[in-house]
Formats: C-alpha cells, sequence, structure tokens
C-alpha cells in the first residue's frame, strides 16, 4: 500500500471513531442532563436508549477494527450504510410530523447514505485501494 493509501485509511479510521464518539458524547449529555430527568417522557428516553445501543454495538467495532487495520471489505461500507440508516430511522421515527413527510425525509434520509457509500467507493477506486469482496 502506498502512503497516500495509508494516509487515507488512517484518517478515514480517524474520522469514523470522531464521528461515533460525538454522537456517543452527546447521547450521554443529553441523558444527563436535569430536565431529561423531569421533562422526557418514557419514549424519548427509550430513542436515547436504542441510539445509544447502535453506537456501541458489534456492526460499530467491527468497522472500527477493520478500518483500523486498513481493510475495506464490502462489508464495512454496508456496515457504515447500516449504522447510519439505523440512526437516522431511530430519530425520525419519533419527529412528530405528518406520516407522509416523514416517510418522504426517511427516503431522502436513506438516499443521501447510500450516495455517501457509492461516493467514498469513488474515492477509494481513484485511490486504488481494494475493497475486498466478502465470501
Amino acid at each position: 500500500m502506498t502512503t497516500s493509501q495509508k494516509q487515507y485509511l488512517a484518517q478515514w479510521h480517524e474520522g469514523f471513531v470522531w464521528y461515533i464518539g460525538s454522537l456517543r458524547g452527546i447521547i450521554s449529555g443529553l441523558m444527563a442532563r436535569p430536565e431529561a430527568s423531569r421533562e422526557a417522557s418514557h419514549e424519548q428516553h427509550e430513542v436515547l436508549e436504542r441510539i445509544k445501543m447502535i453506537l456501541m454495538g458489534r456492526e460499530v467495532e467491527e468497522v472500527e477494527r477493520d478500518l483500523a487495520a486498513g481493510i475495506v471489505r464490502k462489508s464495512t461500507l454496508d456496515k457504515i450504510e447500516k449504522i447510519n440508516g439505523d440512526l437516522a430511522d431511530a430519530c425520525l421515527a419519533h419527529v412528530p410530523m405528518a406520516p407522509l413527510v416523514r416517510e418522504f425525509w426517511k427516503q431522502m434520509v436513506h438516499i443521501q447514505i447510500a450516495q455517501n457509500k457509492r461516493a467514498e467507493e469513488m474515492r477509494l477506486n481513484t485511490l486504488q485501494i481494494p475493497i475486498i469482496e466478502d465470501q
């Protein structure tokens, strides 16, 4: 692997760790607020717990491990897409809005997540970093 390829993968790993850590910090901060225990509904706590579980899940650990090792599998990209989709779904499911508007937002977010995945695949291809097919 070239120096540029190694640097790109190291930066991607660092960015992923920062992203997940930042979201975990937000969730912890929101759950620790005094108003969270006084004013938040049981449903809001459940949503925050669901998001926390996604961020602490096996898929996050596997992506972090692959990126730390400089390995990009097709499943790595799929897991990143799934993590982001699950986070979006958990949030959007509990935002008060008309059902059709909610469905539009959900589909729009999933299209953007898929577009981000395709853009990453193009960057990897441009840098000639192989995406390993899973068996």
